[in-house]
């Protein structure tokens, strides 16, 4: 009785403690009630308090996703610090592994695992977390750090997070996605050859992997991958190579605590965010809505199943763990044996790392990504989930150097020849290089390629195939694992679940068995159907470009010229350069992406360059995309030279190109606006006058404008109206120029040439004509009456442009 009341007291503490409103003071005395009070005594609040921090169902708990470091720093750093991997909660969560269990809810894990317990099966990753009541309902009891992990995950995928309209900009902003990069960065670590210690804990750690008692019956986990049943199918080096896709690593039972939270983390990560769909669903490709999905069962019957689309803050979730997983696998001692006779023992770590894609990963990542390119939208959204399989499928980007800040490998990994030693990668994951592009491939024939962004997705895609050695690595390892098999009927064979392989394409047989559903029809890479429906692609480049410069004949020939433009009011008021939402440079960049796409395409697949492609096309690198993207000036149009502090200069490629008309600079004007020819539409005399004038008020009162421009009050942003540089920080550059010119372009000045223009002054003499016609205004109030509309153009202009930016 007593033990119950001071349990009811600590609860009731606690949820005094969660009513504090101040975020940064809650996270304050929930670390003193961790403090002063005994684990025995917090073992029950345990699953309250985490429903309270992460939600469940409805609950928003403590909107651990909608805390920005920008907005609320002090509740940021509070909640971080807080569940920090060896914070207040997490350390109360290592203290009570030992002799504490918690009912997890079975209808808060994923669907497909949920019907697969009630059919009967068991999971090896519930093996010895599944437990029945007296009626035979299955419950799932965790420890204190998996029931923290299963509540952390789950707080991505809850109803909640899924309808919530809030997008992460900037992940490295928010409060969650920064907390897994902390848990990853901790459990998975780079830079460290042991993962970090488990806390000392008074009874051994229950493994997931051996450790399985479940309703009185014990599973007993092998040490070693199992011997096939038949090896006279199976080739001896098959059996050495081939994974067993099961769904957790296998170590052996004395190893296990070194490995068990760094397993835990990515088993329960990829059990949320990876299998929320089953890869036996009845697929109906490209269907874009989430409806709900009847599939049958194996005892009769049919389930329902919704239609669940990751939004996209778990798609760059799910690239930050690959991104993670990679550098960590490829952390990996590789296995030097010195002698024949010398047998290689591989440390428990490097065993985990090396099993973690294929047992773990690989399955679930799959059916993840497979299930986005059927369903998800026609819109730029895609590119999230275009770049999560293009990160899987490029592990050598993601080499972990002491002597890089980053962990990426970005000496030239966008360009640099794929090397040998990453084809059993490409082998063990052909499905991921083949079928996925193939579903890519039927996307595009839906993609509008007019769009910057769809263009850029379909140049992103044949870019990566069109590294050196890759295309070939996938044509060996497709071949060697079907050069058995007739492919030369209908494009393909049945190689699904029922089909029984001659001996040289088990490997590819075991691959569609585990990744795909029975009836799969796989179909070459290379086959002709796929190179005729890349011809198709092709020619759909082709009409995409076609449309493009019909369009932008269209807008040349809408332009006014001769007289019309001068009594033309709306071209005051537009920009006749661009063609929709898109500039001139857009344009051409838009063309170039598509030119490149089509060579690639001919590149991958040998297929001869139609006419429209530019035979002297180049590959635009990652950073030029990125780029593109930033408005930043890069040009893959321009010949290659580098930003020295006396301006551009050509480097020997760059002088080549130039010389063979390989690429040119743009001829544009891009120099001093006031010191450019006078033109046909300008008085010369006034032009040669206001430029003497303007030169002498910005030698004599310079600095005077520029403290002027510098202020941040409503004075300020009216001088950077009337004085606005010629150049804006924040405008592209489609020439090349010299850093000391653009920092002389970059400053506040007076500018009046516009007065000399002949079109200027029609106007100002209709003006005058207006008033002194209607109202007989003379010179003076005329004069007045100019002056008052230019304050009034600069206060309005500075009203609905805040903008106090310095302009130094």
């Amino acid at each position: 009785m007593a033990a119950s009341m001071a349990g009811h007291q600590i609860l009731s503490q606690f949820q005094n403690v969660n009513s504090v409103r101040p975020l940064n003071q809650r996270c304050m005395e929930l670390e003193k009630l961790i403090k002063n009070t005994s684990t025995k005594e917090l073992k029950n609040v345990l699953p309250c308090m985490l429903e309270s921090i992460f939600g469940y169902g409805q609950g928003p708990g403590w909107g651990l996703d909608t805390i920005s470091r920008a907005s609320t720093p002090q509740d940021f750093d509070s909640v971080r610090r807080l569940l920090a991997p060896e914070g207040p909660v997490l350390s109360l969560v290592y203290s009570l592994m030992a002799d504490s269990l918690y009912e997890f809810p079975i209808n808060s894990i994923p669907s497909p695992t949920q019907h697969l317990i009630e059919d009967g099966g068991l999971p090896i990753f519930y093996a010895n977390k599944l437990q029945y009541h007296t009626f035979g309902r299955p419950i799932i009891v965790l420890n204190a750090y998996e029931l923290y992990m299963f509540h952390l995950a789950h707080h991505l995928v809850n109803t909640r997070a899924q309808s919530s309209n809030y997008n992460w900009s900037n992940i490295t902003d928010t409060l969650y996605p920064v907390l897994v990069d902390d848990y990853l960065t901790y459990f998975l670590p780079l830079n460290k050859d042991s993962l970090p210690k488990m806390p000392t804990v008074q009874a051994p750690v229950r493994s997931p992997v051996v450790h399985s008692p479940v309703a009185g019956k014990s599973f007993n986990m092998p040490t070693s991958p199992p011997s096939p049943q038949r090896p006279s199918l199976l080739k001896s080096s098959f059996v050495s190579a081939q994974k067993q896709h099961a769904q957790t690593a296998v170590i052996s039972q004395g190893d296990t605590t070194e490995i068990y939270r760094s397993d835990t983390l990515i088993q329960v990560f990829a059990e949320f965010w990876l299998n929320q769909n089953p890869i036996s669903l009845d697929r109906p490709s490209f269907s874009h809505t989430a409806s709900p999905l009847y599939v049958g069962s194996p005892h009769g019957g049919l389930y329902w199943f919704e239609n669940f689309m990751p939004s996209t803050n778990h798609v760059r979730l799910v690239r930050l763990l690959v991104k993670h997983i990679h550098n960590f696998v490829n952390t990996a001692k590789p296995e030097v044996i010195s002698s024949p006779y010398q047998s290689h023992i591989t440390s428990t770590l490097d065993e985990f790392k090396k099993s973690l894609i294929p047992h773990v990963i690989q399955k679930k990542l799959y059916t993840f990504l497979r299930h986005g390119f059927d369903r998800w939208p026609l819109d730029c959204s895609f590119r999230l989930l275009l770049e999560t399989w293009l990160t899987y499928i490029q592990p050598w980007r993601y080499i972990y150097s002491k002597s890089q800040s980053g962990r990426r490998d970005s000496d030239g990994g966008d360009t640099k020849t794929v090397e040998e030693k990453w084809f059993p990668f490409v082998e063990d994951n052909l499905l991921f290089y083949t079928v996925l592009y193939q579903e890519f491939t039927q996307r595009v024939f839906r993609m509008d390629l007019t769009t910057q962004f769809n263009a850029c997705m379909l140049y992103r895609a044949n870019k990566v195939y069109s590294l050196p050695n890759l295309s070939n690595m996938i044509f060996r390892a497709e071949r060697d694992m079907c050069n058995a098999i007739q492919m030369g009927r209908s494009g393909g064979h049945d190689l699904g679940g029922s089909y029984i392989s001659p001996e040289a394409s088990l490997s590819l047989h075991t691959q569609i068995s585990e990744l795909e559903k029975p009836g799969f029809q796989y179909c070459r890479m290379y086959s002709e159907d796929m190179i005729q429906m890349m011809k198709a692609i092709i020619r759909h480049i082709e009409i995409a470009k076609q449309t493009l410069s019909a369009q932008e004949e269209s807008l040349k020939r809408s332009r006014k010229s001769g007289v019309t433009a001068i009594f033309d009011l709306s071209s005051w008021f537009q920009d006749d350069s661009n063609m929709g939402d898109l500039s001139p440079s857009e344009i051409k960049k838009l063309h170039s992406y598509l030119d490149t796409a089509a060579a690639n395409i001919c590149y991958i697949f040998e297929i001869e360059s139609p006419s429209f492609v530019l035979r002297n096309v180049s590959s635009v690198t990652a950073f030029e995309q990125t780029s593109f993207l930033e408005n930043s000036f890069v040009s893959d149009t321009i010949p290659d030279c580098l930003d020295t502090d006396e301006g551009f200069t050509l480097t020997p490629l760059g002088r080549h190109q130039l010389m063979n008309k390989m690429r040119k600079f743009d001829v544009l004007y891009q120099g001093d606006p006031d010191l450019q020819p006078i033109r046909s539409f300008e008085n010369g005399t006034l032009v040669r006058l206001l430029h003497h004038f303007c030169n002498f008020v910005n030698t004599q009162y310079g600095p005077a404008i520029q403290n002027l421009c510098d202020r941040n009050d409503l004075i300020g942003r009216m001088a950077q109206v009337y004085f606005a540089p010629p150049l804006p920080k924040s405008s592209k550059l489609s020439s090349p120029m010299s850093s000391a010119q653009r920092q002389t372009l970059q400053r506040p000045r007076l500018s009046l040439r516009i007065l000399a223009s002949y079109r200027t002054l029609v106007y100002l003499g209709l003006f005058y004509l207006v008033l002194i016609l209607w109202w007989g205004v003379g010179p003076v109030g005329f004069v007045f009456c100019v002056i008052g509309l230019v304050l009034l153009y600069g206060f309005l202009s500075a009203m609905t442009h805040r903008s106090s930016v310095k302009m130094s």
